[in-house]
């Protein structure tokens, strides 16, 4: 299913990124992002988080052409989500969190336009869960 690839690649590198790369071919921007990059999930936690999403996500049934406006959103979101607890941003906890659920607000209001009734509320108890384990991590992470 392409809804859980492109999920998977872009949650996976723009919100809880584990990705090792190499410093040899980085330009001084990408080293000083990821510098600054925080780390709250290891791999093994970031693969099972990731898993139980993408199953959760197929159980939406979304057509291909939603599937892609779906994930087209999600990564816009992802994007911006990703960079928040960057330590060059100087968010406290508390803002990272606050962002986030502005962020999560315009997210869910852009989807809920494109999905039926019960794919937007499987998206709602989906997504719920999956941004609660991300703010308890960064609660529990001292950075």
């Amino acid at each position: 299913m392409k809804l859980n690839k492109t999920i998977f690649l872009f949650i996976g590198f723009s919100l809880i990124s584990l990705l090792n790369i190499n410093a040899q071919e980085l330009t001084q921007k990408q080293l000083e992002y990821e510098k600054n990059k925080v780390q709250i999930f290891t791999v093994n936690e970031r693969d099972n988080l990731l898993n139980w999403f993408g199953d959760r996500a197929k159980l939406m049934n979304l057509t291909e052409t939603k599937e892609d406006e779906y994930t087209n959103i999600l990564i816009f979101y992802f994007v911006k989500m990703g960079r928040l607890d960057d330590k060059d941003k100087e968010n406290s906890k508390e803002e990272i969190i606050q962002k986030l659920d502005v962020l999560i607000k315009k997210q869910n209001a852009e989807i809920k336009d494109i999905l039926t009734v019960d794919q937007y509320k499987m998206h709602l108890e989906n997504y719920g869960e999956f941004m609660q384990s991300i703010k308890n991590r960064i609660t529990e992470t001292d950075y």
